[in-house]
């Protein structure tokens, strides 16, 4: 028998029993020897021996099945289990064979975008969906509830491409194993791509690649106005030196003290 169960939680595993026949003992084994049941016996109470050391305090037998029930379960509490039921009026005994398979709760989906403008201006995109911790058995799927079809795409990741004017569906991820299932949040296409009403990322790198020229054509202006500025003063500035020069030299001639260069 597959019996499915919660990390962290208990499961029971029903045993038949004979109804005609009386029980001399429960073997019950996982891979090893976990315990051994005696029935209670004309008021004496059931005597129970576990065997495991791994399942001490987190098994019981519930009376009057004597079922195995295991408590906190565990990764490695999944695979086989058997129940040998021994008969005491005669040699025959039963078997009983169970698979158990441990899972967890699923978290919610984390969603990756990948995505790349073409120089034709389609929006290629890849979306991969994920859950953390997910364990085995995990399927996931990818629903866009504005296609006209409602389609759904199996597996992680979804790919899908179009082209400024088309409608940007949203999509949402659904994550699931054999004991639950969660879905992601809404993820529009629109906001990755270069879509009307949405602010493209190739138009935002024009625009700064734009502001990085002006302000580079800004710069070259000031510096040549600012070189400019500074040979006319040193023009101006030249013949009054050389005037001032002349008349010095006069003076000296003369005997005169000149007049100051400052």
């Amino acid at each position: 028998k597959e019996v499915v169960a919660v990390l962290q939680e208990s499961i029971s595993f029903p045993l038949e029993i004979p109804s005609i026949e009386e029980v001399e003992n429960f073997i019950w084994s996982s891979h090893i020897r976990l315990a051994t049941v005696v029935p209670e016996k004309k008021g004496l109470p059931a005597t129970i021996m576990v065997t495991n050391p791994r399942y001490q305090g987190r098994v019981s037998f519930l009376n009057p099945g004597y079922s195995l029930h295991i408590n906190n379960l565990s990764w490695e509490d999944s695979g086989p289990y058997q129940a040998r039921v021994n008969l005491r009026t005669s040699q025959i005994f039963t078997m009983q064979h169970y698979n158990l398979r441990a899972y967890r709760q699923l978290l919610e989906p984390r969603i990756t975008v990948n995505f790349e403008i073409s120089g034709e201006g389609s929006c290629n995109m890849s979306l991969i969906c994920s859950v953390e911790k997910a364990g085995l058995d995990v399927t996931y799927s990818w629903i866009s509830q504005e296609d006209s079809n409602d389609t759904g795409h199996e597996g992680s990741v979804l790919s899908t491409s179009w082209r400024p004017g088309d409608n940007a569906f949203s999509y949402t991820c659904r994550a699931s194993n054999p004991i639950s299932n969660i879905s992601s949040h809404l993820i529009p296409a629109g906001p990755f791509c270069a879509d009307p009403g949405y602010p493209s990322e190739k138009s935002s790198a024009s625009f700064c690649l734009l502001a990085k020229a002006l302000l580079f054509l800004l710069l070259l202006v000031t510096l040549v106005v600012g070189l400019w500025l500074i040979q006319s003063q040193a023009r101006c500035k030249s013949p009054r030196m050389k005037k001032l020069r002349r008349n010095r030299m006069k003076l000296r001639k003369k005997g005169k003290p000149g007049p100051s260069l400052d």
